[in-house]
């Protein structure tokens, strides 16, 4: 059991909350239960799990305790990597857990290889693309409604997007895990979608065409930007056609929503178009 803080591992895995330094070892931590399951799910290596001791029975296999209940999620994380659990005490988890509140568990996985060439769509795939959306929670959120909706990937630009930033996979209730992903600059990301006969739909407020009006069936990618910055250069509307712009009908005096909420406008509008015509 790990119940000092000075212990190398406990080092390690505070040093692993400084995003940069995260990223550089190729490193992936997740806080919760139903977080961890699905990044257990979704195929993630774990290299540690990580569980206070007098939590019960925590640590062993769900097979072999008998006196403390256990959540849905609890119990597949144990008895599916029963191998990578470790034993912390309170102490340890506090320093190792994210924010202010442990949330029971802290795990550690091998950061995955998901890039454009391992998305694999259906015929008619929609996805949704994040163009510089900066905060964590957005992210994260925008993943959520990605999941809601029945996006079949998300693909994040620029290629230093992080989905594994802790607010993002909290936001998302760890749909950055079950939903298809993968990072890559504006360009490369255009280029892969045009390639495979993907329609762009970028979300602009000054577009004349409401949303109702665009036709959101077949191979489609839904391109929301950042409140702060708005869409890149590569997605603006070009004389070929590659992009096309569409908005979100305004009845107030705001004129904008947030980038999630817009995702999630979209996704579903999207959805409903094609249950509608049949293609999806």
């Amino acid at each position: 059991m790990l119940t000092s803080t000075s212990n190398p591992t406990v080092k390690h895995l505070v040093k692993m909350r400084d995003n940069r330094a995260r990223r550089r070892a190729g490193r992936v931590l997740v806080d919760g239960w139903r977080e961890t399951q699905r990044a257990i799910e979704s195929g993630l290596d774990p290299v540690g799990i990580y569980v206070v001791a007098d939590h019960g029975d925590a640590v062993m296999p769900a097979s072999q305790q008998s006196t403390h209940p256990q959540s849905d999620a609890q119990r597949f994380v144990t008895d599916s990597a029963s191998q990578a659990l470790v034993s912390v005490s309170p102490t340890v988890m506090q320093k190792i857990a994210y924010g202010q509140s442990e949330r029971g568990v802290v795990a550690e996985f091998a950061a995955p290889d998901w890039s454009l060439s391992q998305l694999r769509l259906p015929e008619t795939g929609l996805v949704l693309v994040l163009d510089q959306i900066e905060k964590p929670g957005n992210i994260g959120a925008a993943f959520r409604c990605a999941d809601a909706a029945g996006a079949d990937a998300v693909i994040l630009c620029p290629a230093a997007a992080d989905r594994f930033n802790p607010n993002a996979i909290r936001n998302s209730l760890g749909a950055v895990f079950s939903v298809p992903s993968a990072t890559a600059d504006e360009a490369d990301a255009k280029a892969w979608l045009t390639e495979r006969g993907y329609r762009i739909c970028a979300a602009r407020v000054e577009s004349s065409r409401p949303l109702w009006q665009a036709d959101l069936t077949g191979r489609l990618a839904m391109v929301i930007g950042s409140e702060a910055h708005g869409l890149g250069d590569h997605w603006q509307s070009d004389a070929d056609g590659t992009v096309d712009a569409i908005r979100i009908p305004m009845a107030g005096n705001i004129d904008s929503l947030n980038a999630s909420v817009s995702a999630a406008v979209f996704l579903y509008e999207a959805k409903r178009q094609r249950q509608v015509a049949g293609s999806k």
